[in-house]
């Protein structure tokens, strides 16, 4: 395995204060990363889990490349391809989708 990577499938009560990945679509990408993965041949280097929450709410829908801790943010399906591409089949982070304030090291180049 090469990539460990976490995607928050935390569902809250419709009327909590803080947003939800769940209900921002993060079940429907969970499967779109899953598929990608095995239609890149990539199924047994890059280990998808589900997190109940990676603490980055308000960034919905999030995931956590664990191996390099990337923090990605507001992921969606369609943005799953160019991620599997660059980051877990090329190395190449994907900064559009960077949590920044999560992802210093990258923008500030310590």
């Amino acid at each position: 395995m090469k990539y460990l990577v976490y995607v928050c499938t935390n569902l809250r009560a419709e009327n909590h204060p803080r947003p939800s990945c769940a209900r921002r679509g993060s079940r429907e990408l969970l499967e779109v990363l899953k598929e990608e993965l095995h239609k890149q041949g990539l199924s047994n280097e890059v280990e998808v889990e589900t997190a109940m929450c990676l603490g980055a709410c308000e960034n919905g829908c999030t995931m956590l490349v664990h191996t390099d801790t990337t923090w990605y943010g507001s992921v969606t399906p369609s943005d799953i391809p160019e991620l599997v591409e660059k980051h877990f089949k090329n190395g190449e982070p994907v900064p559009r989708l960077f949590i920044k304030r999560l992802m210093s090291r990258y923008l500030t180049g310590s």
